[in-house]
C-alpha cells in the first residue's frame, strides 16, 4: 500500500494540530487554576530573539493551511494573526484543521510530482514537487512550531507530557 500526500497531509496535521488544541486547553486550565493572564504564556519565549508562543501556533496552522491551499489550488485561507487568548487559539487550530480537511484529496494528490514555486522570503521561491513540500516543508516546519509551543508552554510550569504532544484529546 502506498500513501498518498492528502493522506499524509491530512493525517499528520489532523492529529498535530488536534494534539495542538489539547496542549492550548490545558494551558488555559493551568492560567486559570493559578491566575494568570493568559498574555503570560502567550508571550512566553525562551530566547530574545525568537517568536512568542502565540506566534509559534500561528505559524503552525498558517503553514498547514496554506500548504493543503498550495498543493490543491485553492484560496489561501483567512487567518489573520490576532489571537490574544487560548479560545482564540484553539479556534484557530479548529479553522486550519477544517480547511485541511475540506480540501478535496484529488485536488491535493494531482500536485504530488508537480514542480511548485515555494515563496522563501522576499523575491525568492524555491522549487519542490509536491511530494517535497508536504514531506519536508509543511511536516517539518508543523512539527517545529507545535513543539515549540509545547516546549514554551511546558517551561512556563504547564503540567504536559509526551501524550499530550502526541494525541488528540478524546472528546
Amino acid at each position: 500500500m502506498s500513501l498518498t500526500i492528502s493522506q499524509v497531509l491530512k493525517t499528520t496535521t489532523g492529529q498535530t494540530l488536534g494534539a495542538l488544541k489539547g496542549v492550548l486547553a490545558k494551558a488555559q486550565a493551568h492560567a486559570e487554576a493559578i491566575g494568570v493572564e493568559d498574555s503570560v504564556f502567550l508571550n512566553a519565549r525562551l530566547a530574545p530573539d525568537m517568536f512568542p508562543m502565540v506566534r509559534q501556533v500561528q505559524i503552525a496552522t498558517d503553514m498547514s493551511a496554506r500548504g493543503a491551499s498550495r498543493l490543491s489550488g485553492r484560496d489561501m485561507p483567512n487567518l489573520p494573526d490576532v489571537e490574544t487568548s487560548f479560545a482564540q487559539l484553539i479556534e484557530r487550530c479548529d479553522k486550519a484543521i477544517a480547511h485541511i480537511m475540506e480540501t478535496p484529496d484529488d485536488a491535493i494528490n494531482a500536485n504530488a510530482d508537480t514542480v511548485l514555486d515555494i515563496p522563501a522570503g522576499k523575491d525568492k521561491t524555491m522549487p519542490m514537487t509536491g511530494a517535497e513540500y508536504t514531506l519536508s516543508f509543511v511536516v517539518t516546519n508543523l512539527n517545529f512550531h507545535a513543539t515549540t509551543a509545547y516546549a514554551l508552554l511546558r517551561s512556563q510550569g504547564v503540567p504536559l507530557g509526551k501524550r499530550d504532544y502526541l494525541m488528540p484529546p478524546q472528546a
